[in-house]
Parts: C-alpha cells; structure tokens; sequence
C-alpha cells in the first residue's frame, strides 16, 4: 500500500507545533481520540522511547522510531499483524506551520497480508482519522498558553 499523507496548516510558529505535537505524556489532553498515555521508558524523550497510547478501549504499544527534533519524528506501533510506521514533521510555512503526517502500513503475518485489501479500502477512514488528531495538535498549539494540554469538559 503506497503512504498515505494527511496536511494541516497552523498558524502558531513551528516551535510552539513540535512542542503539542512531541509532547507525548500530555496528548489525552489535546488530541480528542487519545482516551490515555502510559509512558513505558523512563526518562527525555527521544529513539527507543515506548508508550502504550488507548483509543477508547484498544490499546497500542508505539515507539519512537526517529527523532529530530524540532521538526520530525516517526512513530512505530504493530496492531493487528501489521505495522504502522507514521512520520510527523512541522514544516516553516510563511509565518506558520505545516503539520504533516505520513503513513506506511506494512502487513506483518500471513493474515495481515491476505487482509491488505481491506487496508487500502480502509484508508480514507485512516486518513481522516489522523487529520483529527493533526486538526487537535494545531488548535493546541494555536490556544492559550495556560490551556497547553488541558481539555474542557
């Protein structure tokens, strides 16, 4: 299945994006899909760092793949026999940012594989899903900064 790519303009500055977009413990508090965030590797951020991220009740095991700070990082997690490795990237746009994700879907198992089919008639559903969460990354970053990963009830 080629990557999927989903875009996001913002005006808040690249700085201000990476940090909604990289601050892991914290994105239940702005992005509306996350329900939970457990931080499974102790200490800063960076390659290797694993987190179990809940969307509702399903749960996914991902690690950080790369990191480059401040613009890009690639997130891998395995769901169903497959593996899901998405990129990040805030991108300078005139006074704001372009927020970017890429998305690859690589079948694991024999299953997944014989499945694929159904990935790719999914994959407006995956698209639309992520530009969600790229929508509540910028209106994080776009809001006051007292309300940095608070949600209102």
């Amino acid at each position: 299945m080629k990557p999927l790519l989903c875009t996001q303009a913002s005006s808040a500055s690249p700085d201000r994006v990476w940090a909604m977009a990289s601050d892991f413990e914290n994105a239940s508090g702005r992005i509306k899909a996350i329900t939970k965030i457990e931080m499974l590797t102790p200490g800063p951020v960076a390659a290797g760092t694993r987190f179990r991220e809940w969307r509702g009740r399903h749960a996914v095991d991902m690690e950080i793949a790369a990191w480059s700070p401040p613009r890009s990082y690639a997130l891998r997690g395995y769901a169903a026999g497959t593996e899901f490795l998405s990129e990040i990237r805030c991108v300078p746009d005139g006074s704001g940012t372009r927020l970017e994700m890429e998305i690859r879907v690589r079948p694991q198992t024999f299953g997944a594989k014989l499945l694929s089919p159904l990935l790719a008639l999914m994959s407006r559903s995956m698209v639309k899903s992520c530009r969600k969460d790229l929508v509540d990354i910028a209106a994080a970053a776009e809001g006051p900064s007292q309300e940095r990963g608070k949600r209102t009830p």
